[in-house]
């Protein structure tokens, strides 16, 4: 019996509207909760979710290859970020829907992924 892996697009679209459905707030500290603890139970089911995220922001940024991949995506928006974990959590609501937005841009990106499929304008506008 093997188990069916659910489509990126569908879990990604499912997490970025319904984040109640996976009992997340929608804050930006919370998806980074989510996908650091999906990413680590995926590469146990070899089947590796974030594998080369960080890796891919860093070379897009070119620059902040020790980074973490949230520190990354933060520097992606305001590059003279350097704050710790605990300051994720104190971003004001329209920092932490613009970083939750740009984390969603990122993620479609990496993994090849029409932001549309996701609801993300591909005009640039929010």
């Amino acid at each position: 019996m093997t188990a069916e892996v659910l489509p990126v697009e569908l879990l990604l679209r499912n997490l970025k509207f319904r984040p109640s459905m996976f009992f997340l707030d929608g804050s930006f500290a919370q998806y980074v909760a989510f996908f650091s603890g999906f990413g680590v139970s995926s590469e146990a089911a070899e089947v590796p979710f974030l594998d080369g995220f960080a890796e891919w922001i860093a070379a897009h940024a070119r620059s902040g290859h020790n980074l973490t991949w949230p520190t990354l995506v933060l520097r992606s928006i305001w590059p003279e970020w350097n704050g710790s974990v605990s300051d994720w959590s104190k971003l004001d609501s329209i920092s932490d829907k613009h970083a939750v937005r740009v984390l969603f841009e990122l993620l479609a990106a990496f993994k090849g992924i029409d932001p549309g499929v996701l609801g993300l304008a591909t005009d640039g506008t929010p």
